[in-house]
């Protein structure tokens, strides 16, 4: 295996995690503006979605430590590659393909949940279905 291949990972994970700390960051400052509104008048629909925002920051944290760890792989897997240790190597990069790909499933599961919590509100503000 060439060790140029593990590097092609490399773009691919840093868009990830560029369009993961846009999701984290925007979802935190719903979330703020959520609580503080609930704070000062507390809404039943809103505890709803609350728990919904905390459980979604929580899988864009571990997508972002698979992303995370998908990198740290690649780059290992391209140590032993050019180290000649072939075996060692191929393994490594399977390791990191897979964090890879389990990022990329925690943040379909995310994204569900995120359109689960706005059928909430239309659901709320009785917008018809599609």
């Amino acid at each position: 295996m060439n060790p140029a291949i593990p590097a092609l990972i490399f773009p691919a994970i840093s868009l990830l995690f560029l369009a993961y700390t846009n999701r984290f960051l925007g979802l935190t400052g719903v979330a703020r503006k959520m609580l503080a509104e609930h704070l000062a008048s507390p809404q039943p629909h809103w505890e709803a979605q609350l728990i919904n925002i905390r459980r979604r920051l929580h899988l864009i944290r571990q997508m972002q430590m698979l992303g995370l760890a998908s990198i740290i792989l690649a780059a290992l897997a391209m140590g032993a590659l050019v180290n000649n240790f072939e075996r060692l190597g191929q393994a490594i990069f399977v390791c990191s393909l897979a964090c890879f790909i389990g990022s990329m499933g925690i943040c379909v599961h995310e994204i569900k949940l995120s359109i689960d919590a706005i059928e909430v509100e239309f659901k709320r503000a009785k917008v018809p279905g599609v």
